[in-house]
């Protein structure tokens, strides 16, 4: 604990003392060849440059602890389907090409993992035998061994992870191999990466529209739990949500000169190939383009991009699935049974308690109580800043101006076509379910995928909520900590279990924190330093707001002491 909290101290000191240096210069940053000066450094002209930067670098040293956290203390295979997506991408590394849907594509190594007989068994699919197969082995699950011939090939079972457009896996495949613990590692460590990525883009985009308190908003996405899940496991999302958040801070920042133009199409393009869900998000484009009056080549070239690229993924999709998405729910319908009522209700409920805390398919979730516990202040907060906001011209002058309305119309706009996105999936899997006589459909229920807005999200949201109640922030890294440290890492580390529930939790019993030991079970690395993570994290956090605060505060005596010369 003594360590980090030195660290940040030393950095809270060092930063905050930049405030009152006489360097208060503009700070440029030449980018490749064109010169183009990075526009996330151009925010809120009132505020020195040097101190900005001393609040980025707090912010990446908190979510990077913050990630590394999550990393060390997950078992193999424990995200959404994390164990099929590393059996693809070990067939593309051993066959430079990627699967169709109905050839078999799982090696043996990775279905032995999935059966719970491998050398590093799926926490995921084992489920509810998790804990004693942790006790059988005694707590010795992340053993690393060299693969042998025998562990690749040949293929076993058809994949159904083969519906993924192609691009995350021909790009990331190459960084496999060696040994099955050394590859999930590997993979991991690249999807962290790229979650940071999608902080400092939702960091950029949040400041320059609501000034520093957005980093502060960017630096709570890192402890939101069911995000962890979504980008920290060997998977798509990471980059497709990385991607996504680059193009729309691109796009938020009004490029005109043809490179930064070119960053842009490239960004959009690279968001669309990499998976479905980030197709809704475009519709930020029309709008920030009407906003700043931008040039029509500006939106030509943009969406000149984005139709080539969804033109190649939907061809590559084509080629290897039943149908141009790829979706299961989107196959040819043959009825094999009379339908029955849709359980939409049910559905509606998986959505939501996944959205809320998602930690994979090992089955433990918060129960009802601890939902409104943990989500219903956030949301009250979030609905009585949107309010304020729009309501009143003093609060849009506090909030930052009429950019904030702006954004407030671009939030609702990406909220807007991802719920259409989101239903007419759900209808897909509603139709699958009617032939099959099921009751409730396979997918259209998954509320992960909503945090794909994350950069817009808590941009918008939690920078007006950060602007009034600081306390929020507080509360979000608190329940972070109680799933997590109370919960969670015991699930994994075997200690707790659906036959002994809590009164928040449908797994228990509820642990007292940081008293989970996973080392010999996280994949790691750093799985014997999760209290130094953690520590580390909340440090740079606290200093992070502290920094901005003071920060904050000298803006302000500037703008009294030029009014009172004037």
């Amino acid at each position: 604990m003594i360590l980090p909290t030195v660290i940040s101290v030393c950095l809270s000191v060092l930063c905050a003392s930049v405030v009152n240096s006489p360097g208060r210069q503009e700070l440029r940053i030449a980018a490749v060849a064109g010169r183009w000066n990075l526009a996330w450094w151009r925010y809120n002209p009132a505020m020195p440059r040097a101190p900005l930067i001393g609040l980025f670098a707090l912010l990446t040293i908190s979510v990077t602890a913050r990630l590394l956290l999550q990393i060390a203390a997950t078992p193999p295979y424990a995200g959404l389907d994390e164990g099929y997506h590393v059996a693809r991408l070990a067939f593309v590394r051993s066959e430079a090409r990627n699967p169709t849907i109905v050839e078999p594509s799982v090696p043996p190594y990775m279905a032995t993992n999935l059966r719970g007989d491998g050398l590093l068994p799926s926490s995921a699919e084992l489920r509810e035998r998790w804990p004693e197969v942790v006790r059988a082995r005694g707590r010795r699950i992340a053993v690393d061994r060299p693969f042998a011939a025998s562990d690749l090939k040949p293929y076993v079972v058809p994949n159904y992870e083969a519906q993924q457009p192609s691009l995350y896996y021909s790009a990331a495949a190459r960084l496999g191999g060696g040994s099955a613990l050394r590859e999930l590692r590997s993979w991991r460590l690249t999807s962290a990466a790229l979650a940071l990525v999608v902080i400092l883009c939702s960091g950029a985009l949040a400041h320059r529209f609501f000034g520093s308190r957005g980093i502060l908003a960017a630096a709570l996405i890192a402890s939101f739990p069911t995000w962890l899940t979504l980008v920290l496991r060997a998977g798509n999302d990471a980059l497709a949500c990385a991607l996504a958040a680059l193009a729309i801070a691109i796009t938020a920042s009004a490029p005109r000169r043809p490179l930064a133009v070119a960053c842009e199409a490239l960004a959009w393009a690279g968001a669309i190939a990499a998976k479905l869900y980030t197709w809704p998000l475009a519709i930020v484009v029309p709008l920030f383009w009407r906003y700043q009056r931008g040039s029509r080549a500006r939106l030509a070239v943009v969406t000149l991009a984005g139709v080539i690229a969804a033109a190649v993924t939907l061809h590559d999709l084509s080629s290897r699935t039943r149908n141009p998405l790829g979706d299961f729910g989107f196959d040819p319908v043959v009825a094999t049974s009379a339908p029955k009522p849709i359980a939409y209700v049910e559905m509606l409920k998986i959505a939501i308690a996944s959205f809320i805390w998602s930690s994979g398919q090992h089955g433990d979730a918060l129960k009802p109580v601890a939902m409104l516990l943990y989500f219903g202040p956030i949301v009250i907060a979030i609905a009585a800043a949107v309010v304020m906001t729009w309501s009143r011209h003093g609060e849009v002058a506090r909030s930052g101006g009429e950019d904030a309305r702006r954004m407030i119309i671009v939030a609702f706009a990406a909220i807007a076509a991802f719920a259409i996105a989101q239903l007419l999936g759900a209808a897909a899997f509603i139709r699958q379910a009617r032939a099959a006589g099921l009751s409730l459909p396979l997918g259209g229920k998954e509320g992960w995928y909503w945090y794909a807005l994350a950069p817009i999200l808590a941009g918008v949201f939690l920078s007006l909520v950060m602007t009034r109640w600081r306390l929020v922030a507080v509360w979000i890294v608190a329940w972070d900590i109680l799933i997590n440290e109370c919960a969670l890492f015991h699930d994994w580390a075997g200690t707790s279990s659906p036959a002994h529930p809590s009164a928040l939790f449908r797994w228990g019993p509820l642990h007292a924190p940081f008293s989970a030991s996973l080392d010999g079970i996280g994949v790691g690395p750093f799985a014997s330093q999760l209290v130094l993570l953690r520590s580390l994290h909340v440090a740079a956090l606290i200093a992070l707001f502290s920094l901005e605060s003071v920060l904050q505060q000298s803006t302000s005596d500037d703008h009294r002491h030029t009014a009172a010369q004037t």
